[in-house]
């Protein structure tokens, strides 16, 4: 019987191989067109298989760092760097400094907690009646969804099930707990798994489908909003007027006035349910460098700033309920993401909880920043100076 390693060198050279006819064939006779899309250092066999099928090659995006960011967790001060993931020049350069104002100020305090990872699920029943009569079962067998997640994963734990009527349907919504992933997949087979469970016990009910969007999973909603996913994070910090001026080149009152007319006026006009200046940008640049799926900035810069002006400064706060991201599993894996991680704390590595509050900070640090140049009028000349061909 071939030994385990030499299963896997022949199974490599296999996927190399599967590699090479992919891009012989779609290059044909246009030698080195393809070259730098083609060109990889990537694990052919362990990312054909976990992460990308019908491999061809990779997209290099560039990454620069912006900080050191002071965050205060629990009393205790801790620097992090951030490594950022783009290609829209001036935006590095801005939450550079943001962390800058943020770290000189004192810092950011954190505050999180996690919410869990969702998948719902949508039955139907005979009537309303019957659907009804299924979420009193569904209420009563919560235990039962325990013992069900612990066949499927030992690092998955059940933590709550939420659900709604409408006619003959039934939005069951399972949340767990599944360490330190991001935990789509495992929370997906785990419900798989508990739907068949409950088809078993209640013959008349049909599984109309695993996702319901009630989960909800890189959409925007309002129910993410409420209950949260993945970590819901705060952070804030006071910026004094001497830091303000020196740093950022504006004032408090200019900064809370854009804030005023922008992120809550103007959102309200445009008929947004987000309250924020560019949480997008920060959140995707992060979730591209450390291995997170970049989909998920769909519901996590759902996301709301706050400012106050008080005596000697400005108050800042920014609430994101869907910071959804992991430290193993998926993109995490990548050998480039893995050290993009390690980075952030200079060689040592994070719990997941510990990357959702880092990537909230980060965000404020941009929020500040971009709100600064609004206010002092300096937007358009940065993207001239730094996101131009020159």
């Amino acid at each position: 019987m071939p030994s385990r390693a030499r299963l896997t060198a022949t199974n490599a050279a296999q996927a190399r191989d599967e590699l090479k006819k992919r891009q012989q064939f779609l290059s044909s006779d246009q030698e080195n067109v393809f070259a730098d899309l083609f060109a990889n250092h990537l694990d052919v066999l362990s990312v054909s298989s976990k992460n990308c099928e019908n491999l061809v090659g990779s997209v290099e995006i560039p990454v620069g760092v912006a900080g050191p960011l002071k965050i205060i967790r629990d009393q205790t001060k801790t620097e992090y760097y951030l490594p950022l993931a783009t290609t829209e020049g001036a935006l590095v350069a801005s939450v550079n400094r943001g962390c800058k104002a943020l770290s000189l100020a004192g810092g950011v305090t954190v505050l999180s907690q996690k919410k869990g990872m969702s998948r719902a699920p949508v039955f139907a029943c005979k009537s309303g009646k019957e659907a009804l009569k299924l979420t009193a079962w569904l209420d009563k067998h919560q235990s039962l969804f325990q013992k069900i997640a612990d066949q499927t994963s030992q690092h998955l734990r059940f933590i709550t099930l939420q659900h709604w009527l409408r006619g003959r349907k039934v939005y069951a919504r399972f949340v767990f707990d599944p360490d330190q992933a991001m935990g789509m997949n495992m929370v997906t087979i785990a419900v798989e798994e508990i739907a068949q469970a409950v088809i078993q016990a209640n013959p008349q009910v049909e599984l109309l489908a695993l996702s319901s969007n009630v989960c909800t999973d890189k959409k925007d909603s309002l129910i993410n909003t409420i209950l949260g996913r993945g970590y819901w994070v705060q952070v804030e910090a006071f910026l004094p007027d001497k830091i303000i001026a020196s740093v950022l080149k504006t004032t408090a009152e200019k900064i809370f006035k854009a804030h005023l007319a922008k992120n809550l006026v103007g959102s309200n006009v445009a008929g947004s349910l987000s309250q924020n200046a560019q949480v997008a940008n920060v959140l995707a640049a992060l979730y591209l460098a450390t291995g997170q799926d970049p989909a998920h900035v769909v519901d996590g810069s759902r996301a709301f700033l706050s400012m106050e002006v008080e005596r000697g400064g400005l108050y800042v706060a920014l609430t994101l309920p869907n910071v959804v991201v992991g430290v193993v599993g998926g993109g995490t894996t990548l050998a480039a993401q893995t050290q993009a991680r390690l980075l952030i704390k200079k060689n040592q590595p994070m719990k997941a909880i510990e990357l959702a509050e880092v990537i909230g900070a980060a965000a404020l640090a941009g929020e500040v920043s971009l709100m600064a140049a609004l206010a002092s009028g300096d937007l358009a000349k940065a993207h001239a100076s730094l996101g131009r061909k020159k």
